[in-house]
């Protein structure tokens, strides 16, 4: 008689398959952080460019304008319309801020005079500033 035969040996138990690596991602060109608190002098023109548009960084400052004329008439600075029809008017006499902030701060003095019949008119400005070096322009 012939001897019994053995079962089959099962095939050899493989580790489990690890899952694909991602992709990496792709880098972006500019670091916006990266040298922000200089962003003005040190960034390249590149740099300003991609950033204002892709993370609202080193995005050139707005020009604003504000005028004063007259007894006083004020187009200020946030008026959103710059036809001198819709100025502010103020006839009230006092010394008043125009601007005040860390950098520079504009400060006027508006008094009722003979030629306006006691109307407030613009009498004087000063400017001062960190700029200025401790000096004011009156």
């Amino acid at each position: 008689t012939l001897p019994p035969t053995p079962p089959p040996t099962p095939p050899p138990t493989l580790p489990p398959t690890p899952p694909p690596t991602p992709p990496p991602k792709p880098s972006l060109p500019y670091d916006c952080n990266a040298g922000f608190n200089n962003w003005q002098a040190g960034w390249s023109p590149g740099k300003k460019a991609w950033c204002c548009t892709h993370a609202s960084r080193g995005c050139a400052p707005v020009s604003k304008l504000c005028t004063l004329w007259g007894d006083p008439h004020i187009m200020s600075f946030d008026q959103m319309d710059t036809d001198k029809n819709k100025a502010y008017s103020f006839y009230g006499d006092g010394d008043f801020w125009l601007v005040k902030s860390s950098t520079v701060s504009i400060q006027a003095r508006f008094e009722g005079t003979k030629y306006t019949e006691g109307l407030a008119a613009t009498n004087q400005i000063v400017v001062g500033g960190a700029f200025l070096h401790g000096h004011k322009i009156e």
